[in-house]
């Protein structure tokens, strides 16, 4: 007990943590309790300033050092809560009770926040809201920490985003062992209900991840109708949520993904970040631009075989800077259309302000030709002649290589069937194939596209390739009211 007391004090003392003197907080007043402890909310000094302060129940000097080990990994990511010190309330002078210093959540717990706003709320909202949450834990399993204990009630927010919260039961991942207690049963991995001996992992979260993806789609807890005592079992032989009406098919394959049974079966945390970004950029009619900035940092990778040493040093990227793959994804989610006479220069600026050059990306690319998002980006570069000439045959083949695969590009599948009706890649029947097959991910304006030249009497055909055999034979073109 005292090596660890020792290990906070003599923080405290070298400035590595900050101390606050409990005598300048006033205003208490509780705003969240559960197994961890309390959380009050507090006012600083004689300022406007709010803060929190976290007391871990029954803690020993040992869980607060590992707690606060935990906070300094990841409380550098926008959608972490931040840790800000450490305070003591000694007013009980026979113990020293320890208190965590953080960020103030204005707006209080997702479950809260959903249920409140749950006829504002739209699904661009929603989106962001997803995108935020992923990315956040794939912040901590970068820094191979397992939350363990994802669920509505320890997710807060702040000015309308999401912000992590609440490591009382989160395990580096190559620690023994499994939790004695775990968050309410309908986020929990189904596995653990077969055997209480299962060791909660990084699939473990994304499990979680799905549950609060549906409960965020649907603004309410998920099975509150059911008797809770009887739902482990009933999770355990397949009981799942029911979607909502008009959810849109590539959001809802995202979360049903995160709750299959075998841990093998869902995606890995980044793969679910790089389908939220997707979906994002092809759900939303605003501008949008993802959350990156000097204070922020995550890791989008969804190719077990990319390793960030492949890029910036680790202790680099730590700071905040981001390693190409991360800017390249970024450049992948800006939702400007090929055809907008804007989107050559919005690439531009996005590469300025993240202070690499358009050959520099464009040469990391054609090393690194490793997912959908990458042959996109190429595809782009080529296309708008970006540290490049203009070469619309180049970028027609980059496009394929992201869009014709199983786990296609929606927005190359959607550059396909423009380039295939306005630059002549392709027939009539071609173009509607690439729209029908970004159509079928999500995306409304292919879908326009594809009825659009569906009922147009200038048809070109030409029977010369798989893709247009495909439409001929499941659609009557020349009769398209049928």
């Amino acid at each position: 007990m005292s090596e660890w007391i020792n290990w906070i004090e003599e923080a405290i003392s070298k400035k590595h943590i900050k101390y606050y003197d409990y005598k300048n907080f006033s205003n208490f007043e509780v705003i969240g309790s559960g197994a961890f402890g309390k959380v009050y909310r507090a006012k600083w000094k004689n300022s406007r300033k709010i803060l929190a302060l976290k007391s871990l129940k029954n803690a020993t000097a040992e869980k607060i050092v590992y707690e606060l080990k935990i906070q300094r990994e990841v409380h550098f990511h926008d959608n972490i809560i931040s840790f800000y010190g450490i305070t003591i309330d000694d007013q009980n002078y026979s113990s020293k009770k320890y208190k965590l210093v953080m960020e103030y959540a204005d707006s209080g717990t997702l479950r809260k926040y959903l249920e409140k706003n749950i006829s504002r709320l739209t699904w661009d909202d929603k989106f962001k809201m997803a995108y935020q949450l992923a990315s956040a834990v794939s912040c901590l399993h970068d820094e191979s920490i397992i939350h363990r204990d994802l669920h509505s009630n320890n997710v807060l927010i702040h000015q309308s985003n999401i912000k992590l919260a609440d490591f009382g039961l989160s395990k580096n991942t190559d620690e023994s062992g499994t939790s004695r207690q775990y968050g309410m049963h309908p986020y929990v991995d189904p596995k653990k209900f077969s055997s209480s001996n299962y060791s909660l992992n990084k699939k473990s979260d994304v499990y979680s991840i799905g549950v609060l993806l549906w409960e965020i789609s649907s603004c309410r807890p998920p099975f509150r109708e059911y008797n809770h005592d009887a739902l482990p079992m009933r999770i355990l032989q397949g009981l799942r949520e029911t979607p909502i009406p008009g959810t849109p098919n590539s959001y809802l394959k995202i979360y049903t993904d995160c709750w299959e049974y075998e841990p093998d079966d869902r995606p890995t945390i980044y793969k679910v970040v790089t389908s939220l970004e997707t979906v994002m950029a092809n759900n939303t009619k605003h501008h949008w631009t993802p959350p990156f900035n000097n204070s922020s940092y995550s890791s989008y990778v969804n190719n077990s075989s990319y390793s960030p040493n492949d890029d910036l040093p680790q202790s680099f990227r730590k700071k905040g800077s981001k390693s190409r793959k991360d800017i390249v994804d970024g450049i992948a989610t800006l939702p400007y259309k090929i055809y907008d006479k804007n989107k050559k220069q919005k690439i531009l600026d996005y590469l300025n302000d993240h202070h690499t050059t358009p050959k520099e990306i464009f040469n990391w690319l054609l090393n690194n030709k490793r997912d959908p998002n990458s042959f996109l980006v190429l595809g782009d570069f080529n296309y708008l002649g970006i540290a490049t000439e203009v070469d619309k045959q180049k970028a027609y083949n980059f496009y394929l290589g992201a869009g014709d695969r199983d786990d296609g590009h929606i927005v190359a599948q959607y550059n396909l069937g423009f380039m295939c009706e306005n630059d002549k890649f392709g027939d009539t029947l071609q173009a509607m194939y690439w729209y029908r097959k970004s159509a079928e991910q999500g995306n409304h304006e292919a879908r326009e596209c594809f009825d659009r030249l569906r009922r147009s009497e200038q048809k070109t055909v030409s029977l010369s390739n798989k893709y247009s055999t495909e439409i001929f034979d499941n659609y009557n073109i020349f009769n398209p009211y049928e």
